[in-house]
């Protein structure tokens, strides 16, 4: 992918303290991609801006009305509430059907706005559930764009129910909204990292069982650990892209918001830095392995940020890490980790009544807040923008006025033996919406298959025609896979893996993972790459023959 870079002129114009600026006229604002205008389905009207209601005559010894305002949320599934659900209840659509952007009435963002408009409406009380979502109180408005699955591009763009297709999950986030909103909440960035590729990868190697799905394989845990190691290893340049990505978002943000004040969300690190404790679907490795990326995603936000406030310093953005946002700078999330007693986040997620149907979406909450975690995170934005925002929230969040009872997800032991059984013969369907190179899609009864030939020559681009099915029969002709009889190959086509070892056996403190089967050529044994276990240091690469240790 190409680094999105824009370079711009636009200034606001000084206003007097204590007045609102008065935009100036802005250019056609672009798209991302291009997409085009977006035009509703046929009969269906585009939806408008709810009302804003007119206040009652206020005797003079009422309380008086705080002047209005709009706030505007942006996001993916840690945005929207992914997780934060214990009996998979969202908001649904108008005709009563779920609808998979899974927005949770217990979402973070959600629970801090009503405990700060409970602080500016100090007569009102709510009672909050993952299922309900009110979008006015008092006379101030909340447009929750939030989607799970969104990509930063979806500020602007349709985004899709599943990669490749034609059903539309949310419109541009961007559309219809208020362009004088004060508050705008910015939680994007993870799926453009990869992060929905790393689950399913994590997720596929415990439920397709390789090595032996039949009957349950005792080494699933040290397939998943690999996989999730090469795996990370390839979305290494979608995390160098994202800062650019993000300071482009925040252009367009900006284009649409002239006046308001922009919250960056980080994303709360779910695993400890080391010596996780493995849960019955993951390993406590493998959420070490995690760790850095998590980190790296959220060290690329902050890079983004700063890139688009050197050029617009204007603008105000504030920057929330849940990472550092407890009491005495603490992780709002500390010892509630992914494997702790009373984790603030979810597991494996399984959802037998989806597989046929919607294989991705079975798990879609995986590794996500459940409500206990979503309530603590949304408790401490609440504080943080009353700190930023005290101009709209001077009385701060009043959380006894709300009325919650979040309570974690209970998932039963027939549930995951009916995905288990599926997973036996349907595995590969667990990796329709990632990547067509992801390390998921790799993952075959055999163990991780990945051509030798296109892994060691950086010079063959598409050395054989025809559709890949990992996995599949190989009866490809020499050269490749596919041929003229149809059939598929057992692997993934050279622009869809790393030309190049040093691509795939990522450092992990100079431990190299091994054990990986590679296929050496049409109707060849795989190969077992097993000698790359410990170093010394780290070792040298060499394109095109790999890693060579001094």
């Amino acid at each position: 992918m190409t680094a999105l870079c824009v370079a711009l002129g636009l200034v606001l114009p000084a206003v007097p303290a204590g007045a609102d600026p008065v935009p100036v006229p802005l250019p056609p604002r672009p798209t991302l991609q291009s997409p085009g205008p977006v035009t509703p389905a046929p009969g269906v009207p585009l939806p408008t801006l709810p009302p804003r209601p007119v206040p009652l005559p206020c005797p003079p010894t009422c309380l008086t009305d705080p002047d209005p305002y709009d706030a505007v949320v942006y996001g993916d599934s840690y945005t929207s509430g992914e997780g934060a659900s214990h009996d998979h209840k969202y908001v649904t659509k108008a005709d009563g059907t779920e609808d998979f952007r899974h927005r949770s009435g217990l979402a973070p963002f959600y629970v801090a706005w009503a405990a700060l408009e409970m602080g500016r409406n100090p007569l009102r009380r709510m009672t909050l559930t993952s299922d309900t979502m009110e979008s006015v109180i008092g006379r101030d408005r909340l447009f929750f764009q939030a989607s799970s699955g969104a990509w930063i591009k979806h500020l602007d763009e349709e985004q899709k129910e599943k990669k490749g297709g034609t059903v539309v999950r949310n419109p541009p986030q961007a559309q219809d909204v208020p362009t004088m909103a004060k508050l705008v909440y910015f939680g994007l960035g993870g799926n453009d990292a990869g992060f929905a590729d790393l689950v399913s990868t994590a997720a596929t190697a415990y439920l397709f069982r390789p090595n032996g799905a039949l009957m349950g394989s005792l080494t699933w845990p040290d397939d998943q650990e690999k996989s999730v190691a090469l795996e990370m290893g390839r979305l290494q340049p979608r995390v160098a892209e994202l800062k650019d990505k993000v300071a482009r978002g925040l252009w367009s943000v900006r284009e649409t918001h002239p006046v308001a004040e922009i919250v960056v969300a980080l994303y709360p690190l779910g695993v400890k830095a080391s010596g996780n404790t493995g849960i019955e679907e993951i390993t406590g490795r493998t959420m070490d392995l995690m760790y850095p990326f998590a980190v790296q995603v959220n060290q690329a936000i902050r890079d983004g940020v700063a890139k688009f406030q050197a050029d617009y310093p204007q603008t105000k953005v504030h920057i929330f890490d849940p990472n550092t946002a407890g009491p005495n700078g603490t992780s709002v999330v500390a010892g509630h980790e992914l494997g702790q007693p009373d984790s603030y986040f979810q597991g494996l997620v399984h959802r037998p009544n989806l597989l046929l149907s919607k294989p991705f979406q079975s798990y879609q909450e995986s590794f996500h807040p459940n409500e206990p975690g979503a309530v603590a995170l949304g408790k401490a934005l609440a504080t943080f923008l009353a700190g930023k925002f005290p101009a709209l929230f001077p009385n701060g969040p009043k959380f006894s006025a709300l009325t919650m009872n979040p309570q974690p997800l209970a998932q039963t032991q027939e549930d995951m033996q009916a995905v288990l059984d599926w997973a036996v013969t349907n595995g590969p369907q667990l990796c329709e919406d990632t990547d067509a190179d992801s390390v998921c899609r790799a993952l075959t009864p055999d163990g991780i298959v990945l051509s030798k030939d296109l892994w060691f020559d950086p010079s063959k681009v598409r050395p054989f025609p025809g559709s890949p099915t990992p996995g599949g029969p190989d009866t490809g002709t020499p050269g490749g896979g596919g041929g003229g009889g149809g059939g598929g190959s057992t692997w993934i086509p050279a622009d869809y893996i790393p030309k190049d070892p040093c691509d795939i056996f990522r450092p992990v403190r100079y431990e190299y993972y091994a054990g990986v089967k590679v296929q050496g050529g049409p109707l060849q044994t795989p190969i077992t790459i097993d000698g790359l276990v410990m170093a010394p240091k780290k070792p040298k690469c060499v394109p095109g023959v790999g890693l060579i240790f001094e």
